[in-house]
């Protein structure tokens, strides 16, 4: 906020230089006065109607896929390498799949030995009706309980059937499943994305990538707590990263950050210490806003970058709206002054 008194300032300067106003008790009175009236007011400004990032901790994020959990099947092969760009659907690394494949082959013996059981089932029904033709033709010398016998074999023989394609269903299923875990084995990009670090390497067993989807690219400013009445969707916004010093980008406000991790409460039972409470939020820690932007062509703005950022709030009246001077010019001299954070 200082680097805005800089051109007040200069203007005293020239004054005093060009004696137009001269250096005395009472003008030098004014002018600080003035100055520290002034320096006052682009405070209260910032705070309250063109609240502006004064921590410079302004960053660039973007959601991201954790792809595969942490711990699990020993990697194979990794495909990609350190801060790729991949395609929706690009292989990125697989992992061993001996325990399906032996899952697999072990389901589809018992599939076959069922089949080979329904087809059992079928040639003792044949021969069960053949034999049930003969005694029937038999009439008067064979006995009528040798016949229900035989029939309630042929339908016990065809329950058993039924049982068995069921099995061989629930096989088939399971097969199914193993299938799709077999192909899960193949960690593909879900979407379009940037790999940041390849941080895993073929044999291990514990570790995942993370995908960071370019396309969806926020900016996560903070702002005071006595400001947050008068930030609203959609609302103006412009920030600046290291990465571009002397550029400004500009945005929307997409909402508001309220429940934040001071508001977090444990799940754990217990009561919190009063002096674990008083030392977590005896400081001002404000809120964050989200801002939604679109990179201009030919630019790619870097995940994680940082800098600082304003907001046009809302305001008590549309004649304060000169006060957005204060939040752009703040910003606009901070982009500035990135170039000699450099050196």
């Amino acid at each position: 906020m200082k680097e805005i008194m800089l051109p007040y300032i200069l203007i005293c300067i020239v004054l005093v230089k060009a004696g137009v106003v001269q250096w005395t008790l009472r003008n030098a009175s004014i002018m600080v006065g003035t100055g520290l009236f002034l320096a006052f007011m682009l405070f209260t400004a910032h705070r309250f109607w063109s609240p502006a990032d004064l921590t410079d901790s302004t960053t660039v994020k973007a959601p991201h896929a954790v792809l595969s959990p942490l711990i699990g099947q020993e990697v194979e092969h990794v495909y990609v390498t350190h801060n790729q760009h991949v395609k929706e659907g690009e292989l990125i690394y697989t992992l061993k799949d001996v325990d399906t494949d032996s899952q697999i082959r072990g389901l589809e013996a018992e599939r076959t030995a069922a089949e080979a059981e329904i087809l059992a089932f079928h040639h003792q029904i044949g021969n069960d009706k053949k034999q049930l033709e003969r005694l029937t033709r038999l009439s008067d010398f064979a006995h009528e309980q040798d016949r229900d016998d035989i029939r309630t074999r042929i339908d016990s023989n065809f329950a058993k059937i039924a049982s068995a394609n069921a099995k061989i269903q629930s096989i088939e299923a399971q097969i199914s499943t193993a299938h799709w875990q077999n192909e899960r084995r193949e960690i593909r990009a879900p979407f379009d994305g940037q790999i940041s670090i390849a941080n895993i390497t073929a044999g291990t067993r514990v570790g995942n990538m993370h995908l960071y989807d370019t396309s969806q690219k926020f900016v996560e400013m903070r702002i005071a707590d006595q400001s947050y009445r008068g930030i609203k969707k959609g609302q103006f916004a412009e920030f600046y990263v290291d990465a571009y010093p002397g550029e400004i980008f500009r945005g929307r406000i997409h909402s508001v950050t309220t429940g934040t991790g001071e508001a977090r409460v444990s799940v754990m039972n217990g009561t919190q210490h009063v002096r674990q409470h008083v030392g977590n939020n005896m400081g001002a820690h404000g809120r964050t806003v989200i801002i939604e932007f679109i990179e201009p062509e030919g630019y790619n703005v870097p995940i994680g970058a940082t800098g600082s950022g304003w907001v046009s709030a809302e305001k008590p009246h549309p004649m304060l709206g000169f006060m957005d001077i204060i939040g752009g010019a703040t910003v606009r001299l901070k982009s500035y002054k990135a170039y000699l954070s450099a050196l």
